[in-house]
């Protein structure tokens, strides 16, 4: 009886002294002194449900957290009362290297963090085509018009209008294909299965049935698709 006792303390020993799984994030600040003092959020996220927090005091810039790895899920970072907005992550195996640039943030290290940041920039530029539309539309609409408009005159507003609705409808497009491909390719991981349930929703039946098409047994259960 006392050998199995001695065997099983052993056992529970060795398993305690065994080096659980853990990655790091490494953060570097540049030309933003005000975030120093300020509190660095981190969770970790598995379907939806934190499994890992922690908080620390920005007191350099430069610093590194050891973070537990719970299994492949969502890392959520935030710097609270700041000028840097949140922003989510892949929680993965391996080093992430996270820069804070002003109030710009770029992160790379990891496989899956390199596809997402890749994503991200995709987004800033479509945003910013956007915003350049935007801008040309209401600056053509701000232009001076005359008290009376000819036909010839109204038919070539409409025409200018109707571009602008075109090239409006065909950006939408663009980018509703790229995040379909964003999703199709990344749809068996924690990224694809979050960009997956928040368009879902939003998208047009047609667009709903080409991500059925695709979507996994996990994804299909979650919102009913299985017959």
């Amino acid at each position: 009886m006392k050998k199995i006792f001695l065997f099983a303390s052993i056992v529970a020993l060795l398993a305690s002294c065994t080096p659980k799984p853990k990655f790091e994030l490494e953060v570097n600040i540049h030309n933003n002194y005000s975030i120093m003092n300020k509190k660095f959020v981190v969770n970790q996220m598995i379907n939806g449900a934190v499994v890992y927090a922690d908080t620390a005091k920005i007191k350099k810039d430069q610093f590194v957290l050891e973070i537990p790895y719970k299994g492949q899920g969502l890392l959520n970072i935030s710097i609270p009362e700041s000028n840097v907005n949140d922003i989510m992550l892949v929680a993965e195996e391996g080093k992430i290297q996270l820069n804070i640039d002003g109030t710009q943030l770029h992160f790379t290290g990891t496989p899956l963090n390199d596809r997402l940041q890749a994503f991200y920039q995709g987004s800033d530029s479509v945003s910013l085509l956007f915003q350049q539309l935007d801008n040309e539309r209401q600056a053509f609409k701000s232009q001076p018009q005359p008290d009376k408009l000819t036909p010839k005159m109204k038919a070539e507003l409409q025409q200018k209008n109707d571009e602008f609705r075109q090239r409006r409808d065909q950006l939408l497009k663009e980018n509703t294909d790229r995040i379909v491909a964003f999703i199709k390719e990344n749809v068996d991981n924690p990224v694809g299965e979050y960009y997956f349930m928040t368009n879902y929703i939003t998208f047009p039946l047609d667009r709903k049935l080409e991500l059925n098409s695709f979507a996994t047994p996990k994804l299909k259960k979650a919102f009913g698709l299985q017959k």
